[in-house]
């Protein structure tokens, strides 16, 4: 009998990753990405770097989950290029809960 992990096969029509380059390449180095409720923030989704948060969105709930990965994307490859964390949640005046 084999020891280790088991090998899972691939879900079914699942996200393209192509599609979401940035997103792939922030996942297969130190960082992940976090999609939901994010206390205190409901609607959350962030990317992570592994040393800090590069992007902090609020997603609509009706919002399509292709929707919010597109965004989230755009928003890491905006904050690699500025140096500067694309920040949603902390907007003066603006309650995101």
């Amino acid at each position: 009998m084999a020891s280790g992990p088991a090998k899972r096969k691939p879900a079914q029509g699942g996200v393209n990753t192509s599609d979401h380059r940035h997103i792939d390449a922030l996942i297969k180095g130190e960082g992940h990405v976090m999609i939901g409720a994010i206390q205190p923030v409901r609607n959350a989704a962030v990317a992570y770097d592994g040393k800090q948060a590069v992007a902090m969105l609020r997603y609509r709930p009706n919002e399509p989950l292709s929707s919010i990965l597109k965004r989230l994307d755009t928003a890491i490859a905006t904050a690699q290029a500025s140096g500067e964390r694309v920040d949603e949640w902390n907007q003066p005046g603006v309650n995101w809960t």
